[in-house]
């Protein structure tokens, strides 16, 4: 089998696990395509860490939980068939534009996300891919007992074998349904996967433009600035990311997932969709490496802190149980893996700490060389300070989330990757000259994410809105005709 039947052929099975899950809870979104092979990949994820921990072969646990999902969807369906995947579409007078702007959406950032992975001509594999990421599928596909041996074995060079299991996980679910058990198909598992990321964190803006149509009176406006600014905010991930991107390693993926989980969890409007896509992004950042850990888990906090105070659940008590419940799931499943790679004393599982005396060293140089990377936060900062005082209105009536909340999910995630770099042990110099790149691109993309997002606010600001529309309450399960569907477009 050649390689690109074999990646088609992982990434279907890794779609087709997730699928029905995301269907369920998203919705009939153009997104939900993005989405379900990113939640096979979870489900490959938690089935490794189901496999080290109790016993049992990955692909048992990854198929038993794709069953154990699809039985529990259609039970629900059965028992409640109002909570069913609803596909949105309204009787507003603009649907039929609305529709046309979702299906040019998608195949535009499609097209864009596709053109960003040419670097594949190329077979290249990284050094931590090689090293790591395509070397742990073998482990996962090996017995119980010697996959503890392989994650405590102290003989390897690289000191990483604790960390998360997604992306090994998803490349093993890939070389055990297609036979190829190659560095070069490991690669290109993660590239769509990374490609997927990043189609669902642009297909977030898209739904912007289209929510921010329904509410103004030249609907044109924000639904084409939405489509032309998610087109170019995916050509500068992919700049961003490469060639990362292309190559292997596991940074492009928790980096493209965290962005998505802010945009449709922080900076969209708050519902029931947005909640489930940011829920599946959430896992899939913290699932794939110790630094998407940290981030996720703040983002899950974040959300949850702004969905207490979504105003479309009326009841005080469901308000306040709802996120917290879901918070709590996305954290047990999240602390799942690093917990029980302490119990088994993997390699990696512990860490060192500098003495406090080189803190202020450290820190210093790790600002010197995060700068070249960051500059785009000299232009999102004042962007932002000027769009809250001329368009914070306009903002809170298109249902984009306040800026602060994305600021937050920015500063959060820069403040893990510093800590790790200024708290750790290991030279200071070398680190960073090898690192900075790969672990500054969720705050570079994200900074890219947040001017993106006041750009459709501007957008719809010079578009007119109608303050009648604007001030209507949302209810719960408020269709608009930014919700278009799958369904609705093929009609």
């Amino acid at each position: 089998m050649s390689t690109v039947l074999a990646t088609v052929a992982g990434v279907a099975v890794l779609g087709a696990i997730g699928l029905l899950p995301v269907l369920a809870t998203v919705g009939l979104r153009w997104h939900a395509v993005a989405l379900a092979p990113l939640a096979g990949a979870v489900a490959a994820g938690v089935a490794a860490t189901a496999s080290l921990t109790f016993g049992g072969s990955l692909m048992g646990w990854f198929l038993g939980i794709g069953a154990l999902a699809a039985a529990a969807v259609c039970g629900l369906l059965v028992v409640r068939p109002d909570l069913g995947p609803r596909s949105g579409v309204s009787g507003a007078e603009r649907r039929g534009l609305d529709r046309v702007a979702g299906i040019v959406g998608f195949v535009l950032v499609v097209v864009a996300c596709v053109w960003s992975l040419r670097g594949l001509r190329t077979p290249t594999v990284g050094f931590d891919a090689r090293a790591l990421w395509v070397m742990r599928p073998g482990w996962f596909l090996h017995s119980h007992a010697q996959l503890l041996v392989d994650l405590r074995s102290h003989n390897l060079v690289l000191t990483q074998s604790s960390y998360p299991p997604l992306l090994s996980a998803a490349v093993a679910v890939a070389w055990q349904v297609t036979g190829v058990h190659t560095a070069r198909l490991g690669v290109t598992v993660v590239s769509v996967l990374d490609a997927c990321a990043l189609a669902a964190a642009a297909l977030a803006v898209v739904q912007l433009g289209r929510t921010a149509a329904a509410r103004v009176a030249r609907a044109w406006v924000p639904l084409a600035g939405g489509i032309l600014t998610a087109v170019f905010l995916v050509v500068v991930a992919a700049g961003v990311t490469e060639p990362f991107l292309t190559n292997g390693y596991a940074d492009p993926l928790w980096s493209l997932a965290a962005v998505g989980a802010v945009a449709f969890g922080l900076q969209l409007r708050t519902d029931a969709s947005n909640q489930a896509a940011a829920v599946v992004l959430v896992l899939v950042a913290g699932l794939t490496k110790n630094e998407g850990y940290v981030t996720a888990a703040a983002l899950v906090v974040l959300i949850a802190a702004r969905s207490i105070g979504w105003s479309g659940v009326r009841s005080p008590s469901r308000r306040l149980v709802a996120p917290l419940v879901v918070a709590a799931g996305e954290l047990v499943i999240l602390a799942w893996w690093p917990l029980l790679m302490k119990a088994i004393h993997a390699r990696g599982a512990t860490s060192s700490f500098t003495t406090s005396q080189a803190l202020f060293h450290r820190s210093d140089a790790v600002a010197h060389g995060f700068s070249p990377y960051l500059h785009v936060l000299v232009l999102a900062l004042p962007l932002a300070v000027v769009g809250g005082l001329v368009l914070r209105d306009v903002r809170r009536r298109v249902g984009a989330g306040n800026d602060l909340w994305a600021w937050l999910a920015l500063a959060t995630g820069l403040v893990g990757v510093t800590s790790a770099l200024v708290t750790g042990s290991g030279a200071i110099g070398p680190w960073l000259l090898s690192t900075a790149h790969r672990i500054t691109e969720y705050p570079a993309v994200e900074g890219w994410w947040i001017v993106g997002v006041w750009a459709v606010v501007a957008m719809a600001g010079l578009a007119d809105p109608r303050p009648s529309d604007l001030d209507a309450p949302v209810e719960p399960g408020d269709a608009r005709p930014a919700d278009a569907d799958l369904v609705g477009a093929a009609r």
